[in-house]
């Protein structure tokens, strides 16, 4: 064979290999997975960057968008990105320690990569004594729920659940510096007539930051309907929730406490109420007492959302009966109770410098003795316990 028809042969192999490469294509669908597993593992930062770059880029290209509202539509989507849905703004973000990098993260960056998270527990028999207001406008113990029983009892589960799985985050913040706090007092509208006070978490309860606002005089009418005067006093002090709640009024002679009970919207559009270390919801409380109002709350903090893995209906309901009690107090003989009720609820834990509100089931049921009726409540984290500490 000549040396010609050797480069002859060379061509025709080539051609062939090319035509090889340029018809063989990976499957349908691989090219866009893929892009999206590469746009996955990019800082954040830098995907907002590119999308805020392309999206100007794209208006500049259309002559007939003016440049005002290509501002506009940056700011829209700026504040979309931002705030979110039933997340309040501000400047506190989770510290980096508990949002370091963790393999295993899933899209759009809502994933926990802090490691594990710390466990809700019901605490009864605890007095947050901090947030009460000063003694001639303290709320008597009324106020207060009864008849609640946290220890041993042989449970059993015979209600039904209101759907077949949950899909809630967990949300997390960062604990406000002094400075922080100081300066988020300063935003409560008006201090004439008013004392103002700030708290820091207290993880032993567990209680987030809060702020504590006195009138230093009567400033309601007496006699006057309570949710109306907690309202105008919300009001005037920049403090209306921005949250969905829940408005309750315990009231007595001369006192009044209005308690706007905190709740998350979770991915199917249903309400998580808030509960506190002894499974009661709470909030926002405003006392009013002789006509002087008291309003203790959170202050305003930035919320992370995350996502991690959740248990099972039929796991929450197995841990619910199996669950060690919550406290020590004992009726004897040990009671048998039904719990024939179940609520998706957030519950607060704080590890570090992070507080996280984590999603929950509160079981309870009733059950009498000596004539009294009790209840028997048990708190289930819904957070894979492979994910919690």
């Amino acid at each position: 064979m000549s040396e010609r028809d050797d480069e002859l042969e060379l061509e025709r192999l080539q051609r062939q290999l090319d035509d090889a490469f340029e018809t063989t294509r990976p499957r349908r669908g691989f090219e866009d997975e893929l892009w999206l597993r590469i746009q996955r593992r990019r800082p954040f930062g830098e995907r907002l960057r590119d999308l805020f770059g392309g999206l100007i880029g794209s208006v500049r290209e259309a002559p007939a968008v003016p440049a005002g509202v290509a501002a506009l539509v940056l700011i829209v989507v700026v504040g979309i990105g931002i705030v979110g849905p039933n997340l309040v703004r501000s400047n506190h973000t989770p510290s980096t320690a508990a949002l370091a990098p963790q393999s295993g993260g899933a899209a759009k960056g809502d994933t926990y990569l802090g490691g594990k998270v710390p466990t809700p527990v019901l605490h009864p028999g605890l007095i947050d004594t901090g947030t009460n207001p000063a003694a001639p406008v303290q709320a008597p113990e009324a106020a207060a729920t009864s008849n609640l029983y946290y220890g041993p009892a042989n449970l059993v589960w015979t209600g039904t659940f209101a759907t077949d799985a949950v899909s809630a985050p967990v949300l997390i913040y960062a604990e406000p510096t002094a400075a922080q706090a100081t300066a988020d007092a300063g935003l409560l509208g008006p201090q004439q007539g008013v004392t103002v006070q700030t708290r820091g978490s207290v993880a032993q309860l567990p209680r987030e930051p809060i702020f504590i606002i006195t009138e230093t005089g009567a400033g309601a009418a007496g006699g006057g309907d309570p949710v109306q005067s907690a309202d105008a006093f919300l009001a005037a002090h920049n403090l209306v929730p921005p949250w969905p709640s829940n408005v309750v009024v315990i009231q007595g002679s001369g006192f009044a406490r209005v308690i706007y009970q905190r709740a998350f919207t979770v991915q199917n559009g249903d309400l998580a109420y808030l509960v506190d270390w002894t499974g009661d919801r709470y909030g926002l409380e405003v006392d009013v007492v002789n006509g002087r109002r008291t309003a203790t709350g959170p202050l305003p903090l930035g919320l992370q959302s995350v996502s991690l893995p959740l248990i099972s209906n039929a796991d929450a309901a197995q841990l619910a009966v199996s669950q060690a009690p919550a406290g020590p107090a004992a009726i004897s003989p040990m009671p048998t109770v039904k719990l024939d009720r179940v609520e998706l609820v957030y519950a607060l834990a704080i590890a570090g410098p992070n507080g996280f509100y984590e999603p929950a089931y509160l079981f309870s049921g009733k059950f009498t003795y000596n004539g009294q009726t009790y209840e028997k409540r048990v708190l289930v984290p819904l957070v894979a316990s492979a994910f919690r500490s």
